[in-house]
This record gives structure tokens, C-alpha cells and sequence, in this order.
């Protein structure tokens, strides 16, 4: 892959997604690897089911026990309901208008979720939570480029960026996972005394930390 690929030529980008990434001023895939994130949060701290409080936003690493649609009979909305369990306790899942999540998480899944803990007379519960299958097998770190990482959108610090209608946080992170290697391919201008004397990472490891950050302190020195 070259730098001046076109994004079209990447993994699940067809027509549509191609029209709506111009609209954002990305129809390179140099342009896709320099489009940064303008936030960040911190998905990072893993918890216990067991431990969680009302109010809390955590993630949590578990297994699916059940997983289903229902239509509710008042609005008609279509609601995902799932149990998910660790080795400590089960926890209560739901998210509205979004069926098509049972066709990615299935009973048996591990999956980590990232969202908001709410309580009522049943027990504890996180409603529309972000989710991600845990792999089965080692993968690339998008932050290293070698390494194992099981994911890019949850348990660590996920990048945000400017979107346009029609296009998601997780397909943006998608796409730039996949060319995040050239970032090693990238020129850096400055000599290498001077990186040295003012301590600043070469310019490759930098935007991969930018868009893939290890650490709060990474992300700072980038």
C-alpha cells in the first residue's frame, strides 16, 4: 500500500463510505493516516461485575449467556437485551434500536463493554454500552505494530474524531488501523540530535501514538 492509495481500496469501504470520507477531506489514504483525533477517553480500567456502583462508566471483560431482540410494545423500538457474566457476577445489557448487534455478539462471545452502570429493582444494568468482541488469537498492536492487542475501540485510551452523518467512531478507528503501519514509512524532517536535545518522538512513532495511544503520558509526549 502506498500513501497514495485510495481509501476506497480499504477493507470495507464501498461507494457510499467513500462519498462520505470526502466529505471530511479524506480520499487518500496519506489523508486518513493525518486526519487526528480532536479527544480522547479513557476506556482503559478494567472491572469486576461484582465491584460496579451506580454511576459509574467502566469497562468490563465478560462472557454472553443470552442475547436477544424484542419489539417494545409501547414505542415499537426494536431492544437488544444481553446477559453478560465474568468469573464474579452477571450484569444486564441493553441497547435500543440497534438489532443488528445479534448478528455480531453471539451466546458464548467474550466481549469487552464500556458504558454507564445503572441500577434499578432488578440489579445492576449499563444501557447502550460500546462493545467489542475479544479475540481468539493474537493480533497486531496498533501501537507497536507487533505485540498482542485485543482491541482498538475498548479497554484503552480510544481517539475521537470529527465525524460526518453516515459515519462512525469505530469505522474510522477501523480504517486507520489498517494503514497505521505506514506511519514507520514516514520521512521525519528533523535531524536526530535535535530530537534528542528536544526530546520529541520520530515523527512515525508519534502519529501512531496520536491515533493509538499507550499511555496518558504517550499521548503527551506525541
Amino acid at each position: 500500500m502506498q500513501f497514495h492509495t485510495p481509501v476506497v481500496k480499504l477493507n470495507r469501504v464501498g461507494k457510499a463510505l467513500e462519498n462520505r470520507l470526502k466529505r471530511l477531506g479524506i480520499e487518500t489514504v496519506q489523508e486518513l493516516l493525518f486526519y487526528f483525533p480532536f479527544r480522547y477517553e479513557d476506556y482503559s480500567k478494567l472491572r469486576n461485575i461484582k465491584d460496579l456502583q451506580d454511576g459509574e462508566q467502566v469497562t468490563i471483560k465478560g462472557k454472553i449467556e443470552l442475547i436477544a431482540n424484542k419489539r417494545s410494545p409501547r414505542k415499537r423500538t426494536m431492544i437488544t437485551e444481553a446477559v453478560v457474566a465474568d468469573e464474579t457476577e452477571q450484569l444486564k445489557v441493553v441497547w435500543f434500536g440497534q438489532p443488528f448487534i445479534t448478528k455480531t455478539l453471539k451466546q458464548g462471545d467474550s466481549v469487552y463493554l464500556f458504558g454507564k452502570v445503572s441500577s434499578d429493582m432488578f440489579g445492576m444494568q449499563m444501557v447502550g454500552p460500546a462493545y467489542e468482541k475479544a479475540k481468539t488469537s493474537p493480533q497486531p498492536s496498533p501501537c507497536k505494530g507487533e505485540g498482542v492487542s485485543e482491541t482498538t475501540h475498548t479497554v484503552r485510551i480510544v481517539p475521537m474524531y470529527s465525524l460526518t452523518s453516515g459515519i462512525t467512531q469505530k469505522q474510522i478507528r477501523f480504517l486507520i488501523s489498517q494503514i497505521i503501519d505506514l506511519a514507520d514509512r514516514l520521512q521525519d524532517w528533523l535531524p536526530g540530535d535535535l530530537k534528542e536535545k528536544a526530546d520529541v518522538m520520530d515523527l512515525g512513532e508519534a502519529v501512531r501514538a496520536i491515533h493509538f495511544p499507550e499511555s496518558n503520558d504517550e499521548l503527551q509526549h506525541a
